[in-house]
């Protein structure tokens, strides 16, 4: 069946319900119409081998593992410990030219991490996660926020994807007692994101995706102590459109300056740069204390101020990279960042990050869960 070329992507959504107009699939649809005006055959809602996977998973299961995970850290007490960044790192040299260090994951190596955190404050690996697992992760975050929101999927398929997708551990309502829990998740919808504990098989295929790609040796390696985790800090993205401009912020402001920490936030689709969806502005410098927080006219009490900003710019520019999906980037909890800003961004950017901490030194308030 032939449709018209000038089919708009409003009417195009009402055509195909079932698909995100934020997905790949949707993205996929779209193209196929406007390249040959043919309206392709549907392919069932949510064919997609990472969805998939999480369907087939034990879901009890998962619940109970994620559950004691967070009961591990229950009347647990941190202990102040060496950081990561007190410890003397090796110099290495990166390619010239990089304003954000950058590495291959074929090639790298702990001291890289180590090297580029003590320098800049950050490092990119290239292709740490297969893409074609993160492109598929697209249609999970779809479907976790989607639950998250209260728009649960109908049909034969919807008893599974809720239990799927919208299956908080009942330790959770615990150890983030009302109205606190209520603010966390008020706080992520507003800004296009979910906590990944909201799914306890989203949580238990992710650490085992991590697993199998060495994240927890480099965690480790690099903050000298086995890691625990965040359930408020490990997050998936995909940010409201149009961004707001004033994100500044370093994450220590609200967790703490004393915690050892690293942040890996890994991009599930092409975006930064000049690629149409938002990535991460960054202020690549190595920083050791809190920048004015909440000073002269930043929004948020955590948040920096355009003066800060400025004054901590120095001979430093704000960097914009472009990543593709299963880059991952390195930072901990002094790096100046946001949602990169731009009023002419055309495409959502979807995101997993997952804040790590030492499992002796870590920020009480971000409610730890074991790994």
């Amino acid at each position: 069946m032939k449709t018209e070329r000038t089919l708009s992507a409003d009417h195009f959504a009402l055509a195909y319900p079932e698909t995100s107009r934020y997905s790949n699939v949707w993205s996929q649809l779209w193209v196929t119409v406007m390249s040959t005006g043919e309206r392709p055959v549907k392919a069932p809602s949510y064919q997609n081998s990472v969805v998939d996977e999480l369907l087939q998973r034990d879901a009890a299961k998962d619940l109970n593992r994620i559950n004691q995970r967070l009961s591990d850290y229950v009347n647990r007490e941190p202990v102040p410990t060496l950081r990561a960044i007190d410890i003397k790192a090796p110099k290495l040299n990166f390619p010239e030219g990089q304003e954000v260090p950058e590495i291959k994951a074929k090639a790298f190596e702990i001291d890289h991490l180590r090297s580029a955190m003590a320098s800049h404050g950050c490092l990119i690996i290239r292709g740490l996660f297969s893409s074609t697992t993160m492109a598929d992760f697209c249609r999970v975050i779809d479907l976790a926020m989607e639950a998250t929101e209260g728009q649960p999927k109908q049909g034969e398929d919807a008893a599974s994807i809720a239990e799927t997708f919208l299956n908080p551990p009942s330790e959770l309502a615990s150890v983030v007692p009302k109205p606190g829990l209520d603010f966390a998740r008020a706080f992520h919808k507003e800004g296009g994101s979910a906590m990944c504990v909201e799914s306890a098989s989203i949580s238990e295929y992710l650490l085992e995706l991590y697993e199998s790609a060495g994240i927890k040796k480099i965690v480790a390696d690099y903050l000298g102590e086995a890691p625990c985790l965040s359930a408020l800090k490990w997050v998936l993205r995909r940010p409201t459109l149009p961004i707001n401009r004033d994100g500044w912020h370093q994450d220590g402001a609200f967790m703490g300056e004393g915690i050892n920490s690293l942040n890996m936030w890994i991009a599930a689709n092409h975006c930064g740069g000049e690629s149409g969806a938002p990535g991460m502005d960054l202020l690549p410098q190595r920083l050791t204390e809190i920048l004015g927080e909440g000073e002269g006219g930043a929004v948020f009490d955590w948040s920096v101020s355009d003066h800060a900003m400025k004054t901590s710019q120095s001979n430093n520019a704000i960097i914009a990279p472009a990543f593709e999906a299963g880059d991952a980037l390195f930072f901990d909890h002094f790096l100046l960042h946001r949602t990169q800003y731009g009023n002419d961004f055309t495409r959502p950017r979807y995101a997993v990050e997952t804040w790590f901490f030492g499992e002796r030194n870590f920020p009480s308030n971000q409610v730890p869960l074991s790994w």
